[in-house]
């Protein structure tokens, strides 16, 4: 059974043109900031070992108005 993670994920600043924030691993005390949707994704999918998971595909980028 894969054991459950836990983050904390704080949105900075959000604009049309993407967001900035921290995520904090709750177990390791562990911060990485991150720029856009997508590097939020691969911090969120990237394990303790430091290995992304391929199980599942990042989120699409948003629709611009």
């Amino acid at each position: 059974m894969t054991p459950i993670r836990a983050y904390v994920v704080r949105i900075y600043r959000q604009e049309r043109t993407g967001i900035d924030g921290v995520v904090e691993d709750v177990k390791t005390g562990r911060a990485r900031p991150f720029h856009s949707i997508v590097e939020l994704w691969d911090a969120l999918r990237t394990t303790r070992r430091g290995g992304a998971r391929k199980d599942a595909p990042p989120p699409a980028p948003p629709l611009e108005d």
